[in-house]
């Protein structure tokens, strides 16, 4: 009886001192690659971390990092750097990536949660004292986001949470990819893309063509209550009002766009004119059709990137339907030329006979009984009683439209019995040539 127990107790204890051991590999290796990290850096700065936590699922996770740079008293502060991937310390043993072997994981993730840095430091004032750095103003050269305006407004840190992903599929050929920047209580930056056509053996060597873009989602968020702080400081000492400042920030930034050959139509100004009133989330959808080469971009006239990209552009969940804008791109010849001396003849022909072509994307009322002609368009239809919905028509059936909407973070489908519309508008495009 005791020798079955004996046996019994050892084969529970087995997976355990199994998963023990394997926790207590990762764990060696993340904390050698951290001293050693510390090591590297002992020259520039003083590196210090608090613990590290591993998970078998892929997971490294390195809290309370202290970095303070040789030089300066104030310390920069990380909650926690987290790294999620079969392969988690992949990239940091500089592994040689080759086909067939040494691969580099298939997805991989990071987060910083907590960056702190203290406005008070004397590494932020001296970047800020440096002369290229100088500034008549935190307005007038636009709205300097600086320590010495955050200060004004209230803070004492700038804190700042930092996330990202990638992950390839061989075999849909795909390559998912996104990037999260927020700088807390102040604003925020989210990019997300997938791109097609991806050969990894041939990525890793240099070779074959670029991947193509399938989707792309942008979006910038400036948090309404910074925003009016900013307007009112703005304001102060100042004879004009926060109106007066709201105005002048966006012509300013009109400006600028123009300097750099990008004019903004009607729909596009209005828009930097309320973003600049009321701030908030702007947002920009590529989904084209077909996936689009971004070395095609490079020499696609201008006045076809809208539909070529089926671009959706919004502000605060309102979108903006007259997308028209002018730019001229006087590098483009080169860009060309790198892809043959027929594309680069072809853009210098343009060049030298330009025609300027206004391209306005409005919605427009149709004939609620015609809606089947608008399947894989965009479309904006008013159910009887309930808000509008917006977003693609994907197809009819029942007497139902299927509309897939897009919101922040996916995607969603709504059902609209025909019986039920209010009232139909379908997204139309023209171009207005000048």
């Amino acid at each position: 009886m005791m020798r079955r127990s004996t046996k019994l107790l050892l084969i529970l204890l087995i997976p355990a001192l199994v998963y023990g051991a394997l926790k207590g590999f990762l764990y060696y290796k993340a904390k050698r690659a951290m001293d050693d990290i510390v090591v590297a850096a002992a020259n520039q700065a003083d590196v210090r971390y608090a613990d590290i936590g591993t998970d078998l699922r892929g997971a490294v996770t390195v809290s309370g990092i202290s970095i303070q740079p040789h030089g300066y008293s104030d310390r920069v502060e990380i909650d926690a750097l987290r790294v999620a991937s079969d392969d988690p310390l992949f990239f940091y043993y500089g592994a040689q990536w080759q086909p067939g072997k040494n691969a580099p994981p298939p997805q991989m993730s990071f987060a910083i949660d907590g960056l702190h840095v203290p406005l008070s430091a004397d590494m932020l004032r001296q970047l800020e004292d440096a002369p290229d750095a100088a500034s008549t103003g935190p307005c007038e050269q636009g709205l300097q986001i600086d320590a010495a305006l955050l200060q004004k407004l209230g803070f004492a840190e700038l804190s700042m949470d930092l996330d990202g992903h990638y992950r390839v599929d061989e075999v849909a050929r795909t390559l998912d990819f996104s990037m999260n920047m927020e700088l807390r209580d102040i604003e925020s930056l989210r990019l997300a893309a997938t791109l097609s056509d991806v050969d990894v053996a041939e990525l890793s060597g240099g070779r074959g063509a670029p991947p193509n873009l399938a989707e792309l989602d942008v979006s910038l968020r400036v948090s309404p209550e910074f925003g009016r702080k900013a307007l009112k400081l703005c304001a102060m000492g100042s004879e004009l009002s926060v109106q007066d400042w709201s105005n002048r920030l966006a012509d300013m930034a009109l400006q600028d766009s123009e300097r750099q050959g990008l004019t903004l139509g009607t729909g596009l100004a209005d828009a930097l004119r309320e973003f600049y009133r009321s701030w908030g989330e702007f947002r920009l959808r590529a989904a084209p059709e077909r996936p689009v080469g971004p070395l095609s971009l490079m020499v696609m006239p201008p006045e076809q990137l809208v539909d070529a990209l089926s671009l959706q552009l919004s502000l605060n969940d309102k979108a903006i339907t007259d997308t028209s804008f002018t730019w001229q791109r006087p590098q483009a010849p080169a860009l060309a030329a790198l892809f043959g001396n027929d594309d680069a003849e072809a853009v210098s022909k343009q060049q030298a006979a330009p025609q300027r072509i206004l391209v306005r994307r409005q919605y427009e009322p149709v004939a609620v009984q015609d809606i089947a002609k608008y399947i894989d368009s965009q479309i904006l239809i008013k159910p009887r009683g309930l808000p509008p919905r917006e977003g693609v028509l994907k197809s009819i059936k029942d007497n139902e439209a299927e509309v897939e909407q897009s919101l922040q973070g996916g995607k969603f489908t709504a059902y609209v019995p025909l019986n039920d519309v209010e009232s139909l508008q379908a997204l139309v495009q023209h171009e207005v040539p000048r």
